[in-house]
Parts: C-alpha cells; structure tokens; sequence
C-alpha cells in the first residue's frame, strides 16, 4: 500500500544522527555514551547529528548496535557474512518480498535469479532472520574487537565492543508517555543506506528483552503520516510503503525505508545497481557479464535505486544516498525519518522498552535500537 501526500509544512522536532542506522526519538539506550566527551567515544565513521531545530544534539555511537551475518530462514547469525551475499546457513528459505515496488535495491533483477544476489538477506522476509541480540551488539559482532562494516565500536565505561545491549544497557527515561489507543511518534536515522525496511515492536519492561518478547507485540503504522525531517526542523510528509504479507510475526506491519541508497561515485556503502566492477568479496554468486565474484552493487551510477520520496530538483541526495544536499529553505545534512504508530487500546499500562528493528536488503544486518516509554491508560 501507499499513501501520497504531497503538502510541505514545517514544524520542529527531535535530533538525528548517522553512520549505520538508529531510533533518534524517543531517546534510544544505545545512546547512553553520549553523556560522556566525544574525544572519549568517536569511532573512526564518526557520525554527524543535526538537531532538527539547528541546535547542536548527540546520539552518542546508538548507530553501531546491529547484528550482521543474518539471513532469512537461519537459527543464528554468523557475525562475519555481513557482505557474503549467500544463504549463510543452508536453510534455502524463500523470500517473501519480491515484488519490486517493495524492494529497496537491485529493482529490476527478476526476483530469485542469479541477479538477484539480495534475495537471502533480512528485507526479502522480514523479521525471519535471527539477530544476535534484541537491542543489537555493540560493533555488530560478539567478539571484542572491532570489525568490517563499521564494525567500529568505542569502548566505554558503558560498553565495550561485542557487548549485548538487552543485557548492558540500562533503563533510560526517555520522558516518551503514549496513551492506550492513540498514537506515538518515533524517529530514526540512516547513514550508510543498506535498504531494506523497518518495524516498531514493544516489550514491557519487566520481561527480558528478547526477540520473542518483542515479536508478541508487534505496532502498526499511521499509514498516512510518514515524512522526512530535515535538521533546520522542516517537514515533508510523504508516500509510504508498508507491507504485512510474509512478514513474521504474521500480518506485522513493516516499512520500506523511504530513502533510496544513491551509489555516489562508487561508495561501497551505497547501493543502487545489480553488479559492479573493481571489488570482490568471497563467497558471492558471480555477477552475470563480469569476470569473478564481484557481487557489489554499483557502476558508479548517479541515479537512487527508485524514485526518491521528494523531487530533489537540482540537489541530488536531497532525500536520497546518505545526506541531504539541501535547497532553499531546507538546511544541507542528514535527513531522518518520522513515523506515527498506532498503540493498542487494550495495552495495559505501565513501562514498556520500545524496540527498532531494520532488516537491511543490500547487507546480511540487522540494526536495532531500543528505548524507554511509558504507556497510560
């Protein structure tokens, strides 16, 4: 399903942040080191954060807590496959997502050929591949040190690299209160744009902070109140895409990451094309028409992997690749992403851990984030 809205208004909202991916509003657990001096915890992608209102905010590394090595149909993650393109486990599990408009990348592959080398990877079914943790680890890998795919964690007095974050991070107030029946706005951010969608889950706060727990209680989206948020505190409403056909638990409700991955030049962290020359990982299915495993994804091509959500006119990036490029009356830098959720009015109140989950399409990641709520009556 989509929903088009085309109206621009403005408004001020939370902060942002970049590098993978993470909740940026309410204020995520994983970004617990941000009380601390940055020279204490930068790693070597050091994000940028933008407040929405041009002030200056800090998300601390929140965007460094994933899980890699996971694909579809899998009991575990391997924690080193994180570029492998392959069904990692054996399990030739199916995809479920296959129609191209609910695909982030690598569009015009027929799903399930040789083309299609992201067809393992957790988008293609989502929620069924495994993560290490529900609040994700810290570098992405349980080992402790750091790892490819910005694997790069800062060890702190709050965590250190391979850390799990349902078992590390403390509660933190995020001074979020929704009420049983009406609606909770939430807000992430993306860095490096792998694809792939997204859901909001909860667990309450008594339970142990597992993927099960989190899947029992899976949200729905407010359809028609998706936008971008730019850092001067600007809003664009636009079209979402939302599936919940094979989608697990069954019937969840799950979005398309709105921005399309943009290959600039050549990034490696970008991804819009099937194949590209001149890098190869092991392990990949060999792209048709070049020689060896060369399964990256871009030919230099300037162009986003699908239409971006808002007419970027002569600002490429503007809401699409990794950065807003900005324009008139719109502030250069990163874009994040606003969302309404619907919150059950049989919910029983009380403290609640709320969960962000992305399964990527052009990486074997799971990225995740979780934060405290609280839900009257």
């Amino acid at each position: 399903m989509r929903v088009l809205v085309p109206a621009v208004v403005f408004t001020t909202l939370f902060g942002s942040a970049a590098a993978h991916g993470a909740m940026v509003y309410p204020i995520p657990r994983n970004s617990i080191d941000r009380q601390l001096p940055k020279a204490e915890r930068t790693p070597k992608h050091a994000p940028s954060c933008t407040n929405l209102t041009g002030e200056s905010c800090d998300n601390g590394q929140a965007q460094y807590w994933y899980s890699q090595g996971c694909t579809i149909g899998c009991p575990e993650c391997d924690s080193v496959s994180g570029r492998r393109q392959a069904d990692v486990c054996g399990a030739g599990k199916a995809p479920t997502i296959n129609a191209p408009e609910h695909r982030s990348v690598n569009r015009a592959a027929p799903a399930g050929s040789e083309l299609d080398v992201y067809r393992w990877n957790p988008w293609r079914a989502p929620g069924s591949a495994p993560v290490n943790d529900a609040c994700g680890l810290a570098g992405g890998t349980p080992w402790p040190k750091n790892a490819s795919e910005w694997g790069d964690y800062v060890n702190t007095k709050f965590a250190k690299h391979g850390d799990a974050g349902s078992k590390v991070l403390p509660v933190q107030p995020s001074g979020a209160v929704w009420q049983a029946g009406m609606q909770g706005t939430v807000v992430w951010q993306i860095g490096a744009n792998h694809g792939g969608g997204y859901s909001y889950r909860l667990c309450p706060l008594e339970a142990t902070l597992t993927e099960e727990c989190f899947q029992r209680h899976p949200l729905a989206f407010n359809t028609s109140s998706q936008a971008l948020l730019f850092p001067n505190g600007s809003r664009l409403p636009i079209a979402g895409t939302f599936v919940a056909d094979g989608t697990r638990p069954a019937g969840s409700m799950w979005a398309l990451n709105p921005i399309p991955p943009r290959c600039l030049g050549g990034s490696e962290t970008t991804f819009g094309g099937a194949c590209r020359y001149g890098q190869t990982y092991p392990n990949c299915l060999p792209c048709p028409g070049t020689p060896g495993s060369d399964c990256t994804t871009c030919d230099n091509d300037p162009n986003p992997s699908f239409t971006p959500p808002c007419d970027e006119g002569a600002h490429p990036g503007l809401c699409s690749g990794n950065q807003g490029a900005g324009m008139d009356g719109i502030a250069q830098g990163p874009v994040a992403v606003a969302d309404s959720v619907m919150v059950p009015r049989w919910l029983k109140p009380g403290r609640y851990v709320l969960g962000w989950r992305l399964d990527c399409e052009a990486t074997a990641q799971v990225w995740s984030s979780c934060a405290d709520i609280t839900i009257t009556a």
